[in-house]
C-alpha cells in the first residue's frame, strides 16, 4: 500500500501597524484589508493518488502479534489457562464460604462458572470460525486431510532464483488463500509440490523420486482439460466440487488426496515455447472465492518467467 502523502498549505502574514480609533477597533478605511491580510486558513489535504495498483478498497495493513515467549506454550491458549484458573478459585471460594451458601453467592458463582465455562471453549470457538471464514488462509494440516502427507519438494535442477519465486509463491498461496495443496509442473516434469499432497505419490526425504513419481501420473492421468489448460487453449480450469472430478478425468490423479474436495489449474505462460500448470486444492467445497482465483492467476503470471 503506497503512503497517503500529507500536504500542508499553511500561509501567514504578520500584522503590521494599523490606524486603530480610540475605541480600539480599526479604522474602517482599513478594517476589510486587515482582515484580510493577518491570517490565512490552514488548507489540509491528502493525496493518494499513488496506491500502487492495489483499489480503493484493497488496504495492505501489517499485524505485530505480541507473545509470552513461553516455549512449547501456544498463546492461544491463554483463555482456556485464565478458564480453568477461575473454576479453580470460584469451587475453592464456595468450599470455604458459609453455610448455607447465600442466594447472593450463588448467582455470583452460576455467573462466574458461565465465563470460566466460555473462556475454556474459546480456542476451539475461534478455530472453527477460522475455518469457516473464506480468505482467512489455512488453518488445517496435512493430518487432517483424508489421505493427505505434508511435503514440500523443489526440482534440483532448478535454478536458486526460480527456487526461491516458488518458494514465494507457494507460501503466499496457502498462506492467504483456502487451498491446502498446489503443484507446479512444466515442460512434462513437475518442478514443486508443497502443502497436502496424496499420500500415495510421496515419498518422504526423496524429493526426486516423489517428484518423478508425481510427473509420470501426472502425463498418464492428466486428462484433456489438464492438457487444454497446459496449452493455454484454456486459461484456467474450476471445479468448485469434488463430484465433477470423474466427469474431468481426475479421480486418478495421485497428487490429489482423498479429502480434496475443489481443483483448480492454471495455466502459466513461459518465456519460451515451454508452459506450465499450476495446480491448487482445498479440502473443502466451493473454498476458492474469486478473488483468490484472480490471486491465482496473478502468481502464476508472475511465475511465466521463472518456469
Amino acid at each position: 500500500m503506497s503512503n497517503s502523502i500529507l500536504q500542508i498549505s499553511y500561509k501567514y502574514w504578520p500584522l503590521t501597524r494599523r490606524s486603530f480609533s480610540w475605541t480600539g477597533q480599526a479604522h474602517p478605511a482599513t478594517r476589510t484589508r486587515s482582515q484580510r491580510l493577518a491570517r490565512r486558513p490552514t488548507q489540509l489535504y491528502a493525496n493518494s493518488s499513488g496506491r500502487g495498483g492495489l483499489g480503493d478498497e484493497d488496504f495492505d495493513v501489517a499485524v505485530f502479534r505480541f507473545t509470552l515467549g513461553i516455549p512449547g506454550f501456544d498463546d492461544r491458549l491463554i483463555p482456556r489457562v485464565v478458564g480453568t484458573v477461575l473454576g479453580a478459585l470460584l469451587v475453592l471460594n464456595h468450599l470455604a464460604g458459609v453455610q448455607p451458601t447465600p442466594d447472593v453467592q450463588v448467582r455470583s458463582e452460576w455467573v462466574g462458572t458461565l465465563l470460566a465455562t466460555l473462556c475454556f471453549f474459546v480456542p476451539d470457538i475461534e478455530e472453527r470460525l477460522r475455518e469457516a471464514m473464506p480468505g482467512r488462509g489455512r488453518q488445517k494440516t496435512a493430518e487432517f486431510i483424508e489421505g493427505a502427507t505434508n511435503c514440500f519438494f523443489l526440482d534440483p535442477s532448478l535454478s536458486e532464483a526460480s527456487k526461491k519465486e516458488l518458494a514465494w509463491a507457494s507460501f503466499s498461496l496457502l498462506k492467504n488463500t483456502n487451498c491446502c495443496g498446489l503443484l507446479v509442473a512444466a515442460g512434462g516434469r513437475v518442478l514443486m509440490v508443497r502443502g497436502a499432497m496424496g499420500s500415495q505419490g510421496i515419498t518422504p526425504g526423496d524429493a526426486a523420486g516423489s517428484l518423478m513419481a508425481l510427473s509420470e501420473d501426472l502425463a498418464a492421468h492428466g486428462g484433456r482439460k489438464l492438457a487444454e489448460v497446459g496449452s493455454e487453449a484454456l486459461s484456467q480450469f474450476w471445479l468448485p466440487e469434488r463430484s465433477a472430478f470423474a466427469l474431468a478425468g481426475l479421480e486418478g490423479l495421485i497428487a490429489l488426496p482423498a479429502g480434496a474436495q475443489c481443483f483448480l489449474a492454471q495455466h502459466i505462460g513461459g518465456l519460451t515455447e515451454q508452459s506450465g500448470l499450476l495446480l491448487v486444492f482445498s479440502e473443502r467445497p466451493r473454498a476458492l472465492t474469486d478473488r483468490e482465483r484472480d490471486w491465482i492467476a496473478a502468481v502464476a503470471d508472475k511465475l511465466s518467467a521463472y518456469v
